[in-house]
């Protein structure tokens, strides 16, 4: 965030604190915060979770919701594969920049980073299996939409809703989908489907748990740091996201906003510390993600939360 102002002695406080590998929460210049993470959040959405990196009302918290609809293929889209639509919006309220026409920038990066991150391929090596999406080739196909609603901003943005979005993918299930060959009277066969409206009869996504993580790197000084917070990166000068899918291959690299790049010289050892610390990320976000699906498990034994499109998180 830079709209934080700090003084030359709060900015010089910081800046020699990460050099010489203390930061003012106490944390080491590779330690990250404590994460909150729910699944369930919305109860119209075909999978939703809330991700909160830091202290209730001092962290980062971000919304992710994913709607699925049946599309028509027309000519001219891939033949068998299906589709996923991002959307990123930072709330007004969560910083003050925000307000007006102030998000536009970052909506439009932080989008651009979701749909590198979760897009995916054919085999799903690197995202969702978009061709378990396709419902019959060359006529119909599962489209995702997977908006992403930022509430609150106190460093390492796009963290957070990568882990949200691959929380609300895992979330997420669709209706069953039945498909049969018709053949008419002159010998001619065709295929036709029929979604079934059972909410008991779903099948999970494909291809969710090769999603990546994503790792962000802020220089403060000379030295870097792993998910800052919001006065750090007020003194950042270069930004850095690396996303590191399972298999710890990279899988996108997105430079942050107007901050300059790393010096080519770093960017080695960024990406070596990216998979090691995306390694330990994984084994987290794994046990959260359990959490998250115990809890929802029993706040659906509890009373019903159809009154109201928000769980309480």
């Amino acid at each position: 965030m830079a709209s934080l102002v700090l003084s030359p002695a709060e900015q010089d406080f910081i800046i020699r604190g990460i050099e010489k590998g203390f930061r003012g929460d106490g944390r080491g210049n590779l330690d990250r915060r404590e994460v909150t993470l729910r699944t369930g959040m919305i109860s119209q959405a075909s999978g939703s979770a809330r991700c909160r990196i830091g202290n209730l009302g001092v962290g980062t918290d971000v919304l992710v919701g994913v709607k699925a609809e049946v599309n028509a293929w027309t000519p001219g889209e891939p033949e068998a594969l299906g589709s996923v639509v991002c959307n990123v919006e930072c709330s007004p309220s969560a910083a003050q920049e925000f307000e007006g026409r102030g998000a536009e920038e970052i909506n439009v990066e932080l989008t651009q980073l979701l749909d590198r991150v979760i897009g995916g391929g054919s085999q799903g090596a690197d995202g969702l299996d978009l061709s378990a999406l396709c419902i019959i080739p060359k006529q119909a196909y599962w489209v995702l939409h997977v908006d992403a609603l930022v509430l609150d901003v106190r460093g390492s943005i796009a963290d957070a809703l990568v882990m949200a979005a691959r929380a609300a993918l895992l979330d997420t299930r669709l209706p069953r989908v039945v498909v049969e060959t018709i053949t008419d009277d002159s010998g001619a066969t065709q295929a036709e489907f029929d979604v079934v409206d059972d909410a008991e009869d779903l099948v999970a996504l494909q291809g969710v748990s090769g999603l990546p993580v994503a790792v962000t790197f802020n220089q403060v000084g000379k030295r870097y740091v792993v998910d800052a917070s919001e006065q750090e990166e007020a003194v950042t000068q270069a930004k850095l996201t690396v996303a590191v899918s399972p298999a710890l291959e990279i899988c996108a690299i997105q430079k942050g906003g107007m901050f300059k790049g790393f010096q080519p010289s770093l960017l080695s050892e960024i990406l070596q510390t990216a998979q090691r610390i995306a390694k330990e990320e994984l084994t987290r976000f794994a046990a959260l993600y359990e959490e998250a699906a115990k809890h929802k498990e029993q706040q659906s034994d509890g009373p019903s939360t159809g009154s109201t499109f928000l769980v309480a998180f």
